[in-house]
C-alpha cells in the first residue's frame, strides 16, 4: 500500500492542514484590523483551503468507516479542488516574490511574534500542505486543459472588488486604500494596468503549468493502463 492509498494518512494530513490553517487565520483575524483582513487575497484563499480541508477530513473519515483504510482518498471535483490549490499557490508565489522582501505587513503595523508566525503559516505552510494534498491524494489526469482559463475568473472578480472597494470603502489602514502595493493606484498610478495584465498572464501560465504537471503525474502513475486510456479518450472529446 502506497501513501496515496492510505486513507488513514490522508485523514491525518487533512486534520493537520485544517488545524494549521485555522490557527493561522484565527491569529491573523485577531489583530486590530479584524474583519478588514477579508480584503486580502491571502485571507480569502486561506479560508478556501481551511474549508477544503474540513470537508475532505469529514469525507475521508466517513470513507474509512464505510470502505476501509485502503484505496483512493476522498476528494471533490478534480478541477474545482485543483483550482483552490492554484489560488493558494498564487498567494504563496506573489508573497515570496513580490512582498516578502519589502516592508509589507497586512496589519499595517509590526505585529508580535504570534502575528509573524501566522504570517508565515498563511503564506507558506498552508500553501505547502494544500499542494502536497493535491500531489498525494487527488486523482490525476482528470482536469481539462481549458481549466486554466476558467480558474482566472476568481482573480478577475477579486481585482474588480478591490478597485471598487477602494472607491466606496475608504482606507484599509492609515490612508492606504488598496491591500497590496503593486495594485495601489494611489502609489503607482496608471502602471496598475500594466501590472494587472502581466499578473493575469502569469496566473494563466501558472494554471497551465498545474494542468501540465497533473497530466505528467497521471502519465507516470497510470500510463499503459486501461484507466489512463479511458481518461485520455474523455479529455479528447
Amino acid at each position: 500500500m502506497t501513501v496515496s492509498d492510505n486513507r488513514i494518512f490522508a485523514l491525518v494530513w487533512r486534520i493537520i492542514g485544517l488545524a494549521v490553517g485555522i490557527t493561522g487565520c484565527v491569529v491573523m483575524f485577531s489583530t486590530s484590523m479584524g474583519k478588514t483582513m477579508l480584503v486580502y487575497f491571502t485571507m480569502q484563499t486561506n479560508l478556501f483551503i481551511v474549508a477544503l480541508f474540513a470537508v475532505l477530513a469529514v469525507m475521508t473519515a466517513v470513507q474509512i468507516a464505510r470502505e476501509g483504510r485502503r484505496g483512493e482518498a476522498a476528494h471533490l471535483n478534480c478541477s474545482f479542488q485543483l483550482a483552490l490549490t492554484f489560488y493558494i499557490t498564487i498567494t504563496f508565489v506573489v508573497y515570496w516574490t513580490m512582498l516578502s522582501w519589502q516592508n509589507f505587513n497586512m496589519s499595517g503595523a509590526g505585529g508580535g511574534t504570534a502575528f509573524l508566525a501566522a504570517n508565515y503559516i498563511v503564506h507558506g505552510v498552508v500553501p505547502a500542505l494544500a499542494i502536497v494534498d493535491w500531489v498525494l491524494f487527488l486523482p490525476h489526469g482528470r482536469v481539462p486543459r481549458a481549466a486554466a482559463w476558467t480558474w482566472l475568473i476568481y482573480p478577475a472578480v477579486y481585482a474588480v472588488f478591490i478597485f471598487v472597494r477602494a472607491e466606496v470603502g475608504g482606507p484599509i489602514y492609515g490612508t492606504t486604500r488598496y491591500p497590496y502595493p503593486f495594485i495601489d493606484v494611489d502609489l503607482i498610478g496608471a502602471w496598475v494596468a500594466a501590472v494587472a495584465v502581466a499578473m493575469a498572464a502569469a496566473f494563466y501560465g501558472l494554471g497551465r503549468l498545474y494542468v501540465f504537471a497533473d497530466d505528467k503525474i497521471a502519465c507516470r502513475l497510470l500510463k499503459g493502463t486501461a484507466v489512463y486510456e479511458r481518461i485520455e479518450r474523455t479529455r479528447e472529446r
